[in-house]
């Protein structure tokens, strides 16, 4: 196994500056810095991590946790294709930075966060009282944190904006009533969504229907679907694809033709979705992106000590399907 001094061999430089150049370490010139990771590659170099981690004081582990989508905080992790392909995103970006990444359920304590001695630390659909944020270590955030005492570095999506490229699917097809049908979590995300619902029948002089489902189960399912038919409801967005799937299959079972009598459509994408009959129509959040982006730009706050705060948003894309094919005329 090739030592620090074979890659300052290999590099012509001394291992000093090769444990700077490896660690971010000291002010070394750029062209030097390439020719070291290009000489540690290239030999196969591995660095004792436990030894990095006396020397830098630094763990080289950051935290992911998970947002509550219950009504108590758990250790579970949330059943969710979204929350999976965010983690693989931000495991992905963790690994090729040499950082370890963990996964911490809702409610998390700073005391169990402090044992781990993490870096920073990712967090999921904030909202603001999370242990994480008093522990001092360096935070970005999936979704923006309610509270404005938190200044910290977050990456989103326009949902406000998505919910209005759907609403405008939605008339361009001939549906004249759409409904938001939402879950009652105080997720930020929920609240933009339902923002631009708002702001878009405002503007068309549509009614305002908004229905609230606590669960997805067939009970309270059958009751969304009732309330919508009495509503005269002819399209509904949904806030998230676990929604949709149980007004898809309320709606089967209340003998309305989809999309003849009503078009479903979800706020987050996922691959259950294309399993369905008709399948579903979803706004695509690119998780994977989200996940990598956040943990890219927590590494960078890490290693390099950047400071600055805001937004960084990712793009979607609306993914039209069966669910909400135009009316017949």
């Amino acid at each position: 196994m090739a030592s620090i001094k074979d890659v300052a061999a290999a590099a012509g430089v001394s291992p000093t500056t090769v444990s700077h150049a490896l660690n971010n370490r000291g002010r070394i010139a750029e062209e030097t810095r390439v020719k070291v990771l290009e000489a540690a590659t290239q030999l196969g170099y591995q660095a004792n991590a436990h030894a990095q981690q006396l020397v830098t004081r630094r763990s080289r582990i950051i935290a992911i946790q998970m947002p509550d989508v219950g009504d108590e905080p758990g250790p579970a992790l949330p059943l969710s294709a979204y929350f999976l392909e965010l983690i693989n995103g931000a495991a992905a970006a963790s690994d090729r930075a040499g950082y370890a990444l963990v996964v911490t359920p809702s409610g998390g304590k700073a005391t169990i966060l402090n044992s781990f001695s993490i870096d920073g630390a990712i967090v999921v659909d904030p909202q603001g009282g999370e242990a994480v944020f008093s522990t001092g270590a360096p935070v970005v955030t999936v979704g923006v944190p309610p509270s404005t005492t938190h200044h910290v570095l977050a990456v989103d999506n326009d949902h406000a904006g998505a919910a209005r490229v759907v609403l405008e699917h939605f008339a361009g097809l001939g549906y004249r009533r759409p409904a938001l049908v939402a879950d009652d979590s105080r997720r930020s995300y929920v609240d933009d969504v339902l923002s631009g619902y708002r702001a878009w029948v405002a503007e068309h002089g549509v009614a305002d229907t908004v229905v609230t489902m606590g669960s997805a189960d067939k009970d309270t399912a059958d009751d969304v679907v009732a309330q919508l038919r009495e509503a005269q409801v002819d399209a509904v967005y949904a806030s998230s694809d676990d929604l949709a799937l149980a007004l898809l299959d309320a709606a089967s079972r209340a003998g309305l033709a989809i999309p003849g009598e009503l078009a479903v459509a979800s706020a987050v994408d996922s691959r259950s979705l294309t399993l369905t009959s008709p399948q579903i129509s979803a706004t695509n959040l690119f998780p994977y992106l989200t996940g990598s982006t956040a943990a890219e730009l927590l590494i960078e706050r890490l290693d390099k000590g950047s400071t600055v705060v805001g937004t960084r948003m990712i793009p979607t894309g609306f993914v039209a399907r069966a669910s909400t094919a135009a009316l017949a005329v």
